[in-house]
């Protein structure tokens, strides 16, 4: 019942947010109308003011029954904006982030009231709305006195009301404030402890009233009290990161608003508004058009008129600011010559001694200013209209965080409701004030402190023309973005005709290809894919997967920072809901040295039992954080048969030693294990062991004649055997079957056979040029060659991948494990602390024992803790500058390693790797960084020694590697062979060095355009990986001992025997 029940809430068509505001202006209006009678009734009627002629405050004694229907009646009202208007107005969010060039995808977040709930239970959103709601309220309980008598307020409710607004005004900045901090921070929505939560905002309060405390201290310095403008400044100091931020929004958001208010008028769908436009809309759409249209003359009135009223001081000036500004009173001075005009104006002014008139003018604020004003900043800070639309906005997500991360919907809810509820109920209660000041409370005791109408009418213009400087400022950087923006195409259902291709078949053959191409590191098919048009397919498909392409592209190359854009792009796309995406952000933020928010990626992930992925990348960051980190060595042997803590116990063995030897146990045939040895051919390149690599890259072939990278290494074996021709024949190759792979393209460039004018990190770092190394070293975090080519980035390439230092730490008879020097610990507890006692001692002696003594302490005391200080220092984990890399990378230099790009065989950046991860059968590289050393048991330096100098003399018997690319046609000069007629890879091999070369090339060629026919009479579904599919992509599953459920044994009727018992591997 309850699935049926909310299948129909989603059929349903969201009810209009225009109605809902008329409805609630008709209510008031007719409750105000039948509300005389009551007041009659009751003997309250408007003959009991005070003697000025002003609404009073009275004490109700004993509390009544009848004190209390102003306060049902704002419950009742309030009960409806909360229920009903809030929902219905937040039920058509939407969300746009550029999936192309001039290509806007929108999302759309809520379609219905449900939907709107269900968003507003996110954490954070409940004190967002209670401010605001806090806020609607005390205004609401404003009318409800002015609808049972406009003449007198109990006090009680006076209080109320008074605490119901003053709450969400001091809330207010304080929120906009720590919005707009965070914004230069540039910080995420990544958690954050609550003790560092709270000092923060505590901090920003204490900013925030030392700031105000300053102003009111100034004016009882020039005046000797706190005079009432200067209140006003002290009170706008205090409000001003709320008007900052209204001021930032409003003048980024202007393009938008414009483009999809004009929109609505001509009866289109909009990204703000996907529901197609009623005549309330378009009513609507024509009021804030010409308030849209006439912002900046207003702007630069209200600027022009506060200066020239503060600046000069005319007589009139009370007059000027009464009439609307310089602009405003210049048309009533030309006006007031029409006797009708002046009949009119007369009219006015009776209109507004109505008590009616006030709560009818209340309610319309309540309806336009409590639900369209904050709707339209809600959905416009949801659609990132500011993003693309504008500059200088309040940014407080990105448009593909807010698609796919609630805790990003909740901080924009948040500000929204919080940050500015306050501010504009407070200008409103200020203009009450200032227009009918006669039915407000406590009118005649604000005249006797000086706030008379003069004072807050100059306070309201100065509120107003403070937040028209900061749109006028964002408004002149924004509108060179309206015509760009005119130019955008938004796709504004590209979510129901996705869902509608993947219901038909449509799109699951493609993600196969997608995958496949991943799987076998067939960078040529993916990039191949990207550039290609496909066609017989739902253009929303086809995007989706090139995103995903791209996504693996640079995932698989290293080139973390783009892989970590693409996965983000792709989670928007798919509302958050993709695990491979969230698998890859993890992986990616791992390779970047960012564990926090590695673990922050894994949180949310949905996957079967049994599938072994997601706990080996937890395991791996736990295992990358080795003071920290929730794991053992001893928890490496909870899993079995797995390749990828395989290749971890593997990696730990070969840094105890440097040794380039590979696993001779390893019996696993997986694209993982393939890729490791790829690390080790790299291994024994610097290592002088060419021979044995060539022989590992033949293997590899052999097991996978379509694997490029194991072609690569064979190649360069063979260029550091002087084999050249024979290299020469595989690039050749290569560049026939994968012409678009830019592994391949430096591979040519080490060959002599292409220019390096191609702007790729592969072929830029074959030649080191140092003037691309920062690029490159943030483009591809866990690449040691290319952190090399900065100056100092020593540390930077061990933090990487610590084996690039390997051949040179054998060389010097280096070990790996660091630790301080002797000499360095003597020097500390031996001369240092003595010292610090015979200062103390001095110090006695001179100035009395007690301070001599303190001065001794304090000086050992901070000793320590700079000791403990550096300690720590040492143990953050980050990429660039990490203390503990720094020391290590001192320690090489002082031991004679020279960590250069001079000392690395040439494109050994292509093969070399450190510990390997697989997200759906993809592996990826996330580096080994050195600071693993503290994973291992110390051992005897003697001993580790011992094993060093074995492998350095082995490596002393090997024939050095190539270090420098072979120059242009060279080919030419030497000649081949007599007698090598043949490729070498046929000479070496024979014909099943190329099984299956012939259909793949021909299929790259032909593209998926070729599928697109039965991509399209297909009619399977996207769906999960099966066991078998899992098996024969290498995913692993079931490799974890202790998560294994036995087999219950069954007794079976008749026979007595027992079913297979034991474990279940499925």
């Amino acid at each position: 019942m309850e699935a049926v029940f909310r299948n129909t809430m989603d059929r349903r068509k969201p009810t209009s947010a225009g109605y809902r505001i008329l409805l609630l202006i008709l209510l008031s209006a007719l409750v105000v109308l039948t509300s005389h009678g009551v007041s009659a009734q009751d003997g309250r009627n408007e003959t009991a003011v005070e003697d000025d002629g002003n609404a009073k405050v009275v004490d109700g004694g004993a509390l009544k029954f009848e004190h209390l229907y102003p306060l049902f009646l704002m419950l009742i009202l309030a009960f409806l904006v909360w229920r009903y208007m809030v929902p219905s107005a937040l039920s058509s969010l939407q969300v746009a982030f550029e999936i192309d060039d001039g290509l806007m995808e929108v999302h759309r977040l809520t379609k219905n009231r449900v939907d709107a709930r269900e968003l507003l239970r996110l954490p954070k959103v409940g004190f967002g709305i209670l401010a605001y709601m806090m806020a609607i309220s005390g205004v609401l309980l404003l009318i409800a006195e002015l609808i049972f008598n406009p003449s007198i307020y109990l006090e009680m409710n006076v209080l109320v009301m008074a605490g119901l607004i003053l709450i969400p005004v001091i809330f207010s900045p304080l929120v906009t404030l720590n919005a707009q901090l965070e914004q230069l921070r540039g910080n995420s929505t990544k958690k954050k402890s609550p003790l560092s939560a709270l000092i923060k905002r505590l901090l920003t309060l204490s900013a925030l009233v030392a700031a105000t405390g300053a102003v009111l201290w100034y004016s009882i310095q020039l005046h000797g009290i706190i005079t009432p403008l200067w209140f006003s400044y002290a009170l706008l100091v205090f409000m001003g990161p709320t008007i900052l931020a209204y001021g930032r929004i409003m003048g980024a958001s202007w393009n938008m608003l414009m483009l999809s208010k004009a929109r609505t008028l001509l009866k289109k769908q909009t990204p703000i508004d996907p529901d197609p436009p009623t005549l309330m809309k378009q009513v609507g759409a024509i009021i804030l058009l010409l308030f849209l249209l006439t912002m900046p003359l207003a702007a630069m009135n209200g600027i022009i008129t506060v200066l020239y009223v503060m600046l000069d001081e005319p007589a009139n000036s009370e007059e000027i600011l009464n009439y609307g500004g310089l602009l405003g009173h210049s048309l009533y001075q030309w006006a007031i010559q029409d006797g009708a005009v002046q009949e009119v104006l007369r009219q006015w002014v009776d209109v507004k001694d109505m008590a009616g008139f006030l709560a009818v003018y209340l309610s319309l604020n309540v309806a336009i200013v409590g639900l369209a004003f904050i709707f339209e900043l809600t959905g416009n800070l949801f659609l990132g209209g500011q993003t693309f639309g504008g500059i200088g906005g309040v940014l407080l997500a990105s448009p593909r965080e807010i698609r796919s991360e609630e805790p990003s919907q909740a901080k924009l809810l948040y500000f929204a409701f919080a940050g500015f509820s306050g501010y504009t109920v407070m200008l409103l209660i200020m203009i009450c004030y200032k227009e009918f000041s006669h039915f407000m409370p406590f009118t005649g005791w604000m005249n006797e402190q000086g706030f008379g109408e003069e004072i807050i009418l100059q306070g309201t213009w100065l509120f107003i023309a403070v937040g028209q400087v900061i749109f006028l400022l964002t408004w002149i950087l924004s509108i060179v973005r309206f015509t760009p923006l005119k130019r955008l195409r938004f796709d504004l259902n590209p979510d129901e005709r996705r869902e509608g291709a993947i219901k038909s078949g449509g799109g699951s053959q493609l993600t196969d290809y997608v995958d496949k191409a991943a799987n076998r590191e067939d960078i040529d098919a993916l990039r191949r894919f990207q550039r290609e048009k496909v066609k017989g397919i739902d253009e929303s498909i086809v995007r989706l997967e090139k995103l995903r392409a791209s996504m693996l592209e640079h995932a698989i190359r290293g080139l973390w920072p783009k892989a970590l854009e693409e996965a983000r792009k792709v989670l928007a796309v798919l509302g958050g809901d993709d695990d491979e995406a969230r698998m890859i952000m993890a992986v990616g933020h791992m390779a970047c040295r960012r564990l926090d928010a590695a673990r922050e990626a894994l949180h949310g992930l949905e996957q079967e039992d049994g599938y072994d992925e997601p706990e080996l990348i937890g395991f791996l960051l736990e295992w990358m954080d080795p003071w920290n980190g929730k794991v053992s060595e001893d928890d490496i042997w909870d899993w079995e048969n797995n390749p990828c803590i395989d290749h971890v116990k593997f990696l730990n063995d070969r840094f105890r030693t440097w040794s380039a030897d590979i696993d001779e146990m390893n019996s696993h045939t997986d694209n993982l294990t393939a890729v490791g040895d790829l690390g080790s051919i790299a291994m024994l390149r610097a290592q002088n062991r060419s021979e044995e690599a060539l022989d590992i890259a033949v293997e590899l072939i052999k097991r996978d004649p379509l694997f490029p990278r194991a072609r690569i290494a064979a190649a360069l074996c063979l260029l550091d055997l002087n084999d050249w021709h024979g290299a020469r024949d595989i690039t050749v190759e290569l560049l026939e079957s994968d012409a678009l792979d830019p592994r391949v393209h430096a591979l040519a460039l080490t060959m002599g056979m292409l220019n390096k004018d191609i702007d790729e990190m592969e072929v830029r770092l074959i030649d080191g040029d140092r003037n691309e190394g920062r690029r490159w070293i943030e483009a591809s975090p866990c690449n040691p060659t290319a952190a090399l080519l900065v100056k100092g980035g020593v540390d930077e390439a061990i933090n990487a991948n610590v084996f690039i230092a390997a051949s040179e730490a054998v060389k010097n008879r280096i070990t790996p494990r660091y630790r301080a020097s002797r000499l360095w610990v003597a020097f500390n507890w031996l001369v240092l602390m003595p010292t610090w006692a015979v200062i103390g001692i001095f110090a006695a002696e001179e100035v009395g024992t007690q301070v001599g003594m303190g001065i001794g302490i304090s000086l050992a005391a901070l000793h320590l803790f700079s000791i403990r200080f550096r300690s720590n220092a040492r143990k953050e984990i980050k990429f660039r500058d990490q203390k503990g890399m720094i020391s290590y990378a001192r320690r090489l230099r002082r031991g004679g390693a020279k960590m250069t790009e001079d000392n690395i065989p040439v494109a050994n950046h292509l093969l070399m790797n450190g510990l390997l991860v697989s997200v759906n059968g993809n592996v990826f590289d996330i580096g080994y960084p050195a600071w693993l050393f503290d994973r291992f048991d110390i051992e005897k330096e003697k001993v580790v020694k011992g094993r060093l100098n074995k492998v350095a003399k082995r490596m002393r018997k090997g024939e050095k590697p190539r270090y420098q690319r072979l120059g242009k046609g060279w080919w030419v000069k030497h000649e081949r062979e007599r007698g090598r007629d043949l490729p070498v890879l046929e000479e070496i091999i024979g014909p099943p060095a190329y099984r299956g070369r012939n259909q793949h090339i021909a299929m790259k060629k032909s593209g998926v355009s070729s599928l697109a026919g039965s991509m399209s009479r297909a009619g399977n579904q996207r769906r999960p990986l099966s066991r078998d599919e899992m098996r024969t992509r290498s995913i692993p599953h079931n490799t974890r001992r202790s998560e294994r459920q036995p087999v219950q044994r069954r007794q079976q009727q008749g026979g007595g025997s027992l079913s297979d018992g034991g474990m279940d591997f499925r």
